[in-house]
């Protein structure tokens, strides 16, 4: 797989936006469609990428025992 971390993380922001699906789907989803296996999509999540699929697991409870950080009130 000859592909940059920034158009990885293009392609799956718009097959997440376009199919309404989070990003931890969308990287699934696109695993499945090109037949690859998982772990070699681990070198191309760039450091965004991984914040927000952080985040996501977070917030839809992929995670035990970790909640997301409280908002500060503006």
């Amino acid at each position: 797989m000859n592909q940059s971390k920034e158009k990885f993380a293009s392609i799956i922001q718009t097959l997440a936006e376009e199919n309404d699906f989070n990003l931890i789907e969308a990287i699934t989803s696109y695993s499945e469609e090109n037949d690859i296996d998982m772990s070699e999509l681990i070198p191309l999540l760039d450091r965004n990428l991984r914040e927000q699929i952080k985040l996501e697991a977070i917030k839809h409870r992929y995670v035990l025992g970790i909640k997301l950080p409280k908002e500060l009130p503006l």
